[in-house]
């Protein structure tokens, strides 16, 4: 289903007409995304991977902007990662960042043992004015500026601000140094013109950190992480789900507009449909990944470091 379609389909199943000021288009967006990320999290069903190669004596390095969190594990439930170092691959655990962080090993070695995931640093925010017009095509539009190198600083998902057209939106998708795709709401325009000033605000991200640090460069590190869905704000994006999952998505996002009303006790059914879907998507998606088997581990965990002995 498309921007439009869903749009549609919720105004539809509020029984909002379409002359309401009830449901506007930007935070009926908002919800369908809480919801497609909501959904994405719980059953993993997007996925994908990310490769990183080593460089000697570093131990943290920025994951895709999409990461969401971790997807696969060993036979002991602990999330791995899988580590090359030219003849030989190894399969490395996740450890909690406390533990790390008071051991504090300083010795780097050839295969690290294990890694966390902790918060990178936020980027500064992008201050500066477009060079040419977009106009507003189903919704977006382009936004260039031949001064910035937006495929390092930016990704889909980013909110953006035009601080001439007092519209804002959302980075739908980036497609070279100097034009990203936008969506633009409640402004004069909601498109760019040449010379508007505007304000990108990049959001948090995530690093993978090596314990310890590897001592080797040249090493490969494949991350199997579950993807953030790619935000639809406009009529002609879709998610990347089958068709059916779609239904409980809208219901999601009908469920987030009665708690806004207070009808709370209404919406709650909406919410239970919602996650009836859940489970019987996560439950399907489970037995096709044979996850569905009940395991004992009689391993018994450390205080210290919270691995398994």
């Amino acid at each position: 289903m498309d921007g439009k379609i869903l749009l549609y389909q919720l105004r539809q199943l509020l029984e909002e007409p379409s002359t309401s000021s009830y449901l506007d288009d930007r935070t009926s967006y908002d919800f369908l995304y809480e919801a497609a990320c909501a959904y994405a999290e719980i059953t993993k069903s997007l996925t994908g991977s990310q490769t990183i190669t080593t460089t000697a004596t570093t131990s943290a390095y920025a994951l895709n902007n999409d990461y969401m969190n971790l997807y696969v594990t060993n036979d002991r439930n602990e999330y791995v990662i899988k580590y090359y170092d030219g003849s030989g691959y190894y399969y490395i655990p996740w450890r909690d960042y406390g533990p790390v962080f008071y051991q504090n090993s300083t010795t780097d070695q050839s295969i690290p043992n294990s890694f966390s995931i902790v918060d990178a640093s936020f980027e500064s925010n992008i201050s500066s004015a477009a060079t040419s017009t977009g106009t507003a095509t189903l919704g977006e539009c382009n936004l260039t500026d031949t001064g910035q190198t937006f495929l390092t600083t930016i990704s889909p998902g980013d909110p953006v601000h035009n601080t001439t057209d007092a519209s804002d939106g959302i980075v739908l998708a980036v497609t070279s140094n100097t034009v990203c795709v936008v969506a633009l709401f409640g402004g004069t325009n909601n498109y760019v013109t040449s010379g508007d000033s505007y304000v990108i605000v990049p959001q948090g991200r995530k690093s993978l950190l090596l314990d310890p640090a590897s001592l080797t460069a040249g090493h490969t590190i494949t991350i199997p992480y579950v993807v953030k869905p790619m935000p639809v704000y406009s009529y002609s994006r879709r998610y990347r789900f089958d068709a059916t999952v779609m239904p409980a998505i809208v219901k999601y996002a009908a469920w987030l507009y009665k708690y806004r009303d207070r009808e709370a006790n209404f919406g709650d059914r909406w919410y239970q449909v919602w996650e009836a879907a859940v489970r019987r998507h996560k439950g399907a998606s489970d037995k096709s990944f044979n996850k569905g088997r009940w395991g004992v581990n009689f391993q018994k965990r450390t205080l210290t470091d919270r691995s398994y002995r």
